[in-house]
């Protein structure tokens, strides 16, 4: 599968995580210039370590910011456009949402729902309309990460649901608003990752899961291909997708 080419820069959120380590890895494998994104320059630069050892003279860039300050996202993406001199991708692959919205509706607490949207959706809103200036100079593609919740309905995730849906609705309004600059835009919604923390935590739901899934459950390395094709130049004349990498347990 054709990547996002050597080369181009893509910043990537998220890239102390499973899913955003692993795509940064494979990016930065490909040739590509990879500014690193974590809250915490602790983190980010342990990543930075661990990507330098899996990919000997991988061309990275620490990109530190908490997208839960003010202004923070602007002057990431705006140290991230100086110091590679260009901004061709940017993968979102989210941030955590508020504490206590995962159950029932009936049991959550009010404050907590526009603190969560905020989070959730309200800080992709911010990074895209941060990188959209950047992105426009060449054309380049955004990615937003999702959760099938916001696509199948089920118990105890109508709040979490309704934020990710969020996302994937305006990743296909934005898809056609920038398509005449140049930029694409897509939504990847996985389900349950193997490989990953939250995986772990929740063993008994991911396991049911698992049993379910008759391709099996994939993990950040079978996420992290298509992420990079739609960056790349195999993918030039498609935007607005959302895709589901599942496994088969939600069709």
């Amino acid at each position: 599968m054709a990547h996002i080419g050597a080369g181009a820069v893509i910043l990537v959120t998220g890239a102390t995580g499973a899913i955003g380590y692993e795509i940064a890895a494979q990016a930065a494998a490909d040739g590509a210039v990879v500014a690193v994104h974590g809250s915490q320059r602790p983190n980010v630069e342990s990543a930075m370590a661990r990507l330098r050892r899996r990919v000997p003279g991988a061309r990275l860039i620490a990109a530190e910011a908490d997208f839960r300050q003010v202004d923070e996202i602007e002057a990431m993406v705006s140290k991230v456009a100086a110091e590679a001199g260009r901004l061709d991708a940017v993968i979102h692959c989210g941030i955590a949402g508020a504490q206590g919205v995962g159950g029932l509706l009936a049991n959550t607490d009010p404050h907590k729902l526009g603190e969560h949207a905020a989070l959730v959706l309200g800080s992709f809103q911010r990074l895209c309309l941060a990188v959209l200036p950047h992105l426009t100079v060449r054309g380049g593609t955004i990615i937003g990460f999702a959760s099938d919740s916001g696509r199948f309905a089920a118990t105890r995730q109508s709040v979490i649901g309704a934020a990710f849906a969020g996302i994937m609705t305006f990743v296909r309004n934005l898809a056609v608003e920038t398509a005449r600059n140049g930029v694409r835009v897509h939504c990847i919604s996985p389900s349950f990752v193997a490989e990953t923390p939250v995986y772990a935590a929740h063993a008994a739901r991911a396991g049911a899961a698992r049993d379910r899934a008759g391709l099996g459950l994939p993990t950040p390395a079978d996420i992290a291909p298509m992420a990079l094709f739609l960056c790349g130049p195999g993918a030039a004349k498609i935007t607005g997708q959302i895709i589901s990498i599942n496994g088969g347990l939600n069709a």
